[in-house]
């Protein structure tokens, strides 16, 4: 049976977030993929390792002590800027016209506390905000259990995004979801019957294919000129020369990948960069995170019919091209003789493939 409160709640909703009521729920947001369209752990992350290469050591010994304190000692290293992050603005508009209308609002996430502080700070929008300790982090039914305590059950409308909200909107008055898909709808829906929602999640191919840079492929073509300046040009020596390529564009993707991860701040100052899917927020860092270790596995299993001495090639230009990403296009001069040594490797690598011997000229 339906109480007063609840009806007052269904109501608010039917009417729009801007609606007035008597005793108004507060509206509770999620951070990550909700409020913005990235994850700060990853987003924090990504930020250390840019600043300093052994960051995953202390980053992996912070995470033996748990996940809310990994968020914390992340937090404690790296000073992101709020306004460079990607806002879902739907959700942004749905938060200013409720507190428009004078409801209270909240900012309620698994993210570090000091990250969400910094970020409703910059906005201010919140009245509340609640975020991991560095030693519960505060998800799931972790977080159902918390706005219980706060606000009540069934005294807060939640937007949130994922699965893990599922134990939220169990104990909430009213939900949202944000880009959420079909079946976390259906359970959404399920579990509260006040639901809305915004957006639609895209297709993820896309940008997978974007940040993969295919049309930077043209230079591992390079690695089929030792086969055309060579004598035997048969078919297993062109079925090799195709393997090297693939292996090439695999592996060079792979690191395309990272290079991206390593430069979001620097991506979303630049007027076309901003565009780009991590940057922008239309791919998930965490897809990111395993498709560079992905790419980067399939280059190897291309590369080892090929034999070791291929590998050892493909190891080089793998760490060579590393190295570029992180340290040495920053560096003028050095930069430019990283990317000769790199498209010597392609030529050289070629040569291994097709089993050409090479002159000193080529």
């Amino acid at each position: 049976m339906r109480t007063e409160t609840q009806d007052q709640m269904a109501a608010a909703m039917s009417n729009g977030l801007a609606a007035t009521g008597v005793a108004r729920p507060v509206l509770v947001c999620d951070l990550d993929n909700t409020l913005i369209r990235t994850d700060m752990l990853y987003e924090t992350f990504w930020a250390a390792v840019s600043r300093r290469w052994y960051a995953p050591f202390p980053a992996l010994l912070a995470l033996t002590r748990g996940v809310a304190a990994l968020k914390a000692h992340l937090a404690e290293r790296v000073r992101f800027d709020p306004a460079q992050l990607p806002y879902n603005e739907a959700v942004l508009d749905e938060l200013r016209a409720w507190r428009a209308a004078g409801g209270r609002t909240a900012l309620v996430t698994a993210s570090d506390q000091d990250v969400a502080d910094r970020i409703a700070a910059h906005l201010d929008l919140f009245d509340d905000v609640y975020g991991s300790d560095g030693a519960e982090n505060l998800k799931g039914t972790v977080k159902a259990d918390r706005l219980t305590r706060e606000y009540g059950a069934g005294r807060f409308i939640y937007i949130g995004d994922s699965t893990y909200d599922l134990a939220v909107w169990d104990v909430a008055g009213g939900g949202v979801t944000v880009n959420a898909p079909a079946s976390l709808r259906r359970k959404a829906e399920a579990r509260c019957s006040d639901m809305r929602h915004l957006g639609e999640r895209g297709s993820r191919l896309s940008p997978i294919i974007r940040v993969m840079r295919p049309h930077q492929w043209a230079k591992n073509l390079l690695v089929f000129l030792p086969l055309f300046s060579g004598l035997t040009q048969d078919l297993v020596t062109v079925f090799k020369s195709i393997l090297a390529y693939v292996a090439f564009c695999l592996v060079a993707s792979s690191v395309y990948v990272i290079n991206d991860l390593l430069d979001l701040s620097a991506d979303r100052d630049h007027p076309r960069k901003k565009e780009r899917p991590f940057a922008g927020g239309t791919l998930s860092l965490i897809h990111g995170s395993w498709l560079a270790p992905l790419l980067l596995l399939g280059g190897i299993l291309v590369s080892i019919p090929l034999g070791p001495d291929f590998l050892l090639v493909m190891c080089a230009y793998y760490v060579t091209t590393t190295l570029y990403s992180l340290q040495l296009k920053r560096r003028p001069i050095i930069d430019i003789c990283a990317l000769a040594v790199l498209y010597a490797l392609r030529i050289l690598a070629g040569g291994v493939a097709a089993g050409v011997s090479m002159s000193v000229w080529l």
